[in-house]
């Protein structure tokens, strides 16, 4: 214990002491503060109501033995009313002493009228008991006694005392010269009151026991006083010492039973022993904490020396309160029990700083999920259990698609509120024997631990994309997203934790690979995969300064004429040692660095230049189809660019073609629907891309300015055998045709495909059966070709016709 808990120690038991001290002073319950006027006139007036009893008895004895007595009952009705009337005048005003004190004080000389009353009714009944004659006139320094206690100045008191003298003169001096008729006692002699000596005698002797009472009166109850306020300051000091105290400082009885508590115990607890006085210390511990306080408590009232304990109280509202003190023995009376006094110190607030510090270290501080440290153990932890059960562990490794598109058009603060809705979600999707771990970013992990195979796990991912897959509605955005997921499995794909997360995150970028939402299972492939990534990652950022890329295109084609509407621009990768690399391995990677915006404006440059410069050649003016990222729309300059290249280029904004992919826009429909809108107040053509992938419905396209919907190529590829999809291109197409859009349908391959599309009366087409993507000089050549085939076919109608 400090220096400080000693001293607080010793306050604590003298402050008993003279709570003892000033219990013996006020038996039966009395608080004896003679220092407190309102006490005081309270003390007094209890005092009066034990006198007025004792009076009420002796006058029923009294009576009860005259009644049978040879002398009879002798009062009159008269006598009977005025001794009556006495009584309740004294009953009232005592009544008003001891409840209405707060009134009695407004009234002048509060204090001195209550004993001239108390006189003016001890001479009536002097009067009415014999007068001289009466055993009464001794209440008259009981009268004087009360005055010494209520009174503080010593000469009120006695020239109180000189009253009570004088009133009981007056009585005797009126009886002798007969002003009012002397009540005679059978038993007395008539004659005393006749025999002005006597009368002389007892008025001097009764007025002397009076003065003499008033004067040792004042000065006993001035010592006592003097006393009582000395002690008084003393308990407010040691008082005020305690209830300033940082510390928790209360006392209990040897059953456990609250007797004390200071201020800052109180308020810690919400307990105090006035209002919770059946209160038992060891009903509010912990149960934890409950058993080793208890054996201290025993040893403190064995005389032995306790041990400092820790503990944990359940305050009064629920909350835990976390204390660390020390115990020890006191009695609050040499004749008392003993008492225990304990002081020890509020620690929660230290308890949860250190608490939220391991919370911090081992979580994430945004999700509150586990962090890469607290999913490493556990992982571990699964691994080690799993090779003595022989049960299988799963690692999932989460990626969530174009995050960065929303956290950059909708602010931070968004973004992380829907980084926790997607933590949340991941927690609904999986046992709580699992971990979801946010790695950091928008990157999540997750351990499948006691499965019985790859199964399980893919199970799981379904169901995370499913769930992920859901609409999510913050601050009045609907907002769509999607989540790459990597599998790997102990023991299949290695035995160690960090092995396990780097598979897992392989088996992740293929499933961006592929599509992006969706799920792969890691496999020994997928290494060189990554291998080939690290390649095209490090000569990505030289590629554009190089001019290692360039633009193919490929034809859109009208199903029904079989022209040419519309050209789509697609970017390619001259690798000088992969060779020509297809966008879909570069563009995520471009994406994820940023280097999609120099390259995405480089592409959009160079096909507006390439149309214009066909359009010059005298080629019939076509649409020019660029694909833009999502990222590029996040640009706040984005509108502005598309003004500014098409300006430079010199090509009309009629013929230039946004393709947009559907899940990009439906990321935020809102923000979609205002940026589509200036594109087509700008004369753009609008296509929405891999169209039936997203979650767009009938309600979101009719909110969209778009002029072109594009059937995913996902869709087309098993239409001739597969039911399902073909139900789904057929949904497509008469949503487009009812809506008054172009329909355009990708990746057509084989004649099957087309006939198909020709039946459902689909707007245009585009795929190898017509044609691949071809550089700018191939498909000048085919534009040449198309444009002199057209113009045969209509110079052999014209002839037909003229002939």
């Amino acid at each position: 214990m400090t220096r400080q808990n000693h001293i607080t120690e010793a306050a604590a038991i003298d402050i008993g002491r003279s709570a003892a001290s000033l219990s013996r002073e006020a038996p039966g319950g009395v608080t004896g503060n003679f220092a407190d006027e309102r006490e005081r006139t309270i003390l007094v007036a209890k005092a009066r109501w034990i006198i007025l009893a004792l009076i009420a008895v002796y006058g029923l004895v009294a009576a009860t033995l005259f009644l049978f007595s040879p002398h009879g009952f002798f009062l009159s009705g008269a006598q009977i009313a005025v001794l009556i009337g006495a009584v309740l005048v004294v009953l009232g005003y005592n009544g008003l002493c001891h409840y209405g004190h707060a009134g009695l004080r407004r009234l002048p000389l509060g204090g001195s009228l209550q004993i001239v009353l108390d006189l003016v009714l001890v001479t009536t009944l002097i009067h009415f008991s014999g007068g001289a004659a009466s055993w009464f006139w001794p209440v008259y320094l009981i009268v004087t006694l009360e005055a010494a206690i209520l009174l503080e100045r010593p000469r009120q008191v006695w020239i109180l005392g000189l009253l009570g003298g004088a009133l009981y003169g007056t009585l005797l001096a009126g009886e002798y010269f007969g002003l009012w008729t002397t009540v005679r006692m059978p038993f007395s002699d008539g004659m005393a009151h006749q025999d002005g000596y006597f009368l002389v005698l007892m008025w001097f002797w009764v007025s002397l026991l009076n003065a003499t009472v008033a004067v040792v009166g004042t000065y006993l109850m001035g010592v006592i006083r003097r006393e009582n306020q000395a002690l008084r300051a003393s308990e407010s000091r040691l008082s005020g010492f305690l209830e300033a105290a940082n510390d928790l400082i209360f006392s209990v009885d040897e059953k456990g039973r609250l007797t004390y508590a200071n201020r800052s115990w109180q308020q810690a607890t919400g307990f105090c022993p006035q209002r919770d006085a059946d209160l038992n210390i060891l009903d509010i511990m912990h149960p934890e904490t409950r058993g080793s306080c208890y054996r201290e408590f025993l040893k403190v009232l064995a005389g032995e020396s306790a041990e400092p304990v820790a503990s944990r109280f359940v305050a009064r509202d629920g909350r835990m309160v976390e204390v660390e003190g020390s115990l020890t023995r006191a009695p609050l009376r040499p004749d008392q029990d003993a008492q225990v006094w304990v002081i020890c110190r509020d620690v929660t607030e230290r308890k949860r700083a250190e608490a939220q510090l391991m919370h911090m270290a081992h979580h994430d501080l945004l999700t509150g999920l586990p962090n890469r440290a607290l999913f490493l153990e556990r992982l571990e932890h699964a691994l080690a259990l799993a090779r003595r059960a022989k049960k299988a562990v799963a690692v999932l490794f989460l990626d969530l698609d174009r995050f960065k598109i929303i956290n950059d058009s909708l602010g931070h603060p968004l973004g992380d509120r829907l980084l926790k809705e997607m933590g949340r979600r991941l927690m609904q999707c999986v046992r709580k024997t699992d971990t979801v771990a946010r790695l950091g970013g928008d990157e999540f992990t997750i351990c499948l631990p006691q499965l019985d195979g790859p199964e399980g796990a893919e199970h799981v991912a379904g169901k995370i994309l499913t769930a992920l897959a859901q609409p999510v509605w913050l601050d009045g955005h609907e907002l769509f997203i999607t989540t790459s997921i990597g599998i790997s499995v102990y023991p299949d794909d290695g035995d160690d934790a960090l092995g396990l997360i780097k598979k897992a995150d392989i088996a992740m970028y293929a499933a961006k690979g592929q599509g992006r939402n969706n799920q792969q299972n890691y496999h020994p492939d997928m290494n060189q995969d990554a291998e080939r990534r690290l390649v095209l990652e490090s000569g990505l950022r030289r590629a554009l300064e190089n001019g290692e890329f360039c633009l193919h295109y490929q034809p859109k084609v009208d199903i029904a004429s079989g022209r040419i509407t519309a050209m789509e621009a697609l970017v390619r990768w001259e690798h000088p040692e992969l060779g020509l690399v297809p966008a879909g391995d570069f563009i995520p990677l471009a994406e994820e660095t940023g280097l999609i915006f120099p390259l995405g404006e480089w592409v959009l440059e160079q096909a507006c230049r390439q149309n214009r410069h066909w359009q010059q050649e005298g080629l019939v003016p076509l649409r020019i189809a660029v694909n833009i990222s999502g990222y590029q729309l996040q640009q706040k300059n984005f509108i502005q660019r598309i003004r500014e290249i098409l300006a430079a280029t010199g090509m009309e904004a009629r013929y230039l073609e946004i393709e947009i992919t559907e899940t990009v826009v439906m990321q935020n429909p809102d923000f979609a629907v205002a940026l589509l809108k200036q594109l087509a107040d700008l004369g753009v053509h609008i296509a929405i891309d891999d169209f039936g992938t997203g979650y767009s419905s009938l309600a979101h396209l009719k909110r969209f300015s778009v002029n072109t919907l594009k059937i995913d190529k996902s869709f087309m590829r098993d239409v001739e055998i597969n039911a399902t999809d073909a139900a789904i291109a057929t949904a497509i197409i008469a949503m487009g045709n009812s809506l008054k859009l172009q329909v355009i349908a990708e990746g057509v391959e084989t004649q099957g495909q087309l006939d198909f599309l020709k039946k459902l009366s689909c707007s245009e087409m585009q795929g190898y059966l017509f044609s691949r993507p071809l550089p700018a000089a191939e498909m000048s050549r085919m534009l040449r070709q198309v444009e002199d085939f057209v113009e045969d076919e209509s110079a052999h109608e014209c002839s037909a016709q003229g002939s």
